[in-house]
């Protein structure tokens, strides 16, 4: 759920496709294929807790500088050194995470918790997208009425006080229905209703100013609605962080119920 927060607001606010909103996620995944296999080893010599703890603060915190270094003005490499540190810790994830699920299971059920695993994982990750859109819509819809009153001063001189309070109101309606793709305003600016008295040069320069009012308040909107969006989500992996010490007691009990129950069979 943490992505798309992060991907409407690269393609909505930054202005980019969708092919280039990829690429810049691009180094985190290079930096987790490197690292995945490197934490896999370790996990094997020294156990999952704590390269999985590391793992989860380390994406954690990488994607709060992510969220809190984004512009209206950001570019791919603002992001880069935050994107790194994710990738490191997404890497310090996934092979801790599966080895310390499955480590206490018998052969015998080593498929049936092998399937339970993944579908919870799978399961997780379309919950909190769904959580992480419907917190964002939310957000996204104060935001944008506070932005379109706080930025009314923008639109043109020339607009009757009543277009310009239907103009205004116009993002009280902005409830859903908000679009991802480049150029996204969040509004129909091109059908608002200009005075018919204005000559036609006139009036292409107000509709032109119209339209980055629009623009300005959905690029505002977003950013102010996409940092808490995103740091409760981050909040949400610390905390998955430090459950995971509570790994190493379920698992001591675990092996020793084990070593006991081969014990037992020795004596016997």
């Amino acid at each position: 759920g943490l992505f798309l927060p992060l991907t409407i607001y690269l393609q909505s606010v930054v202005g980019l496709s969708a092919f280039q909103a990829g690429l810049t996620f691009a180094p985190m995944s290079v930096t987790s294929m490197f690292v995945a296999p490197i934490a896999g080893r370790l996990t094997d010599r020294i156990g999952g807790k704590y390269i999985l703890m590391a793992g989860l603060t380390l994406f954690g915190l990488g994607m709060a500088g992510i969220d809190l270094s984004a512009r209206l003005d950001s570019n791919w490499a603002t992001f880069l050194p935050w994107l790194l540190v994710a990738g490191f810790g997404m890497g310090c994830i996934f092979a801790p995470a599966t080895t310390v699920a499955m480590r206490n299971i018998e052969p015998r059920m080593a498929g049936a918790a092998s399937g339970v695993f993944n579908t919870t994982r799978q399961l997780g990750g379309a919950i909190g997208s769904s959580i992480v859109g419907a917190v964002l819509q939310n957000r996204l819809s104060a935001a944008l009425k506070d932005q379109a009153v706080q930025r009314a001063n923008e639109l043109p001189a020339q607009l009757p006080p009543a277009v310009k309070q239907k103009i205004v109101g116009a993002f009280n309606s902005s409830t859903s229905g908000l679009e991802v793709g480049r150029g996204q305003t969040g509004a129909a600016s091109g059908s608002v209703q200009l005075p018919a008295n204005l000559p036609p040069a006139l009036a292409h320069q107000v509709q032109q100013q119209v339209s980055a009012y629009f623009h300005d308040v959905f690029n505002n909107a977003y950013l102010v609605a996409m940092r808490p969006t995103l740091l409760i989500s981050v909040a949400v992996v610390l905390v998955a962080a430090i459950s995971c010490l509570g790994i190493q007691r379920r698992v001591v009990a675990a092996a020793a119920a084990e070593r006991e129950r081969e014990r037992l069979v020795v004596a016997g």
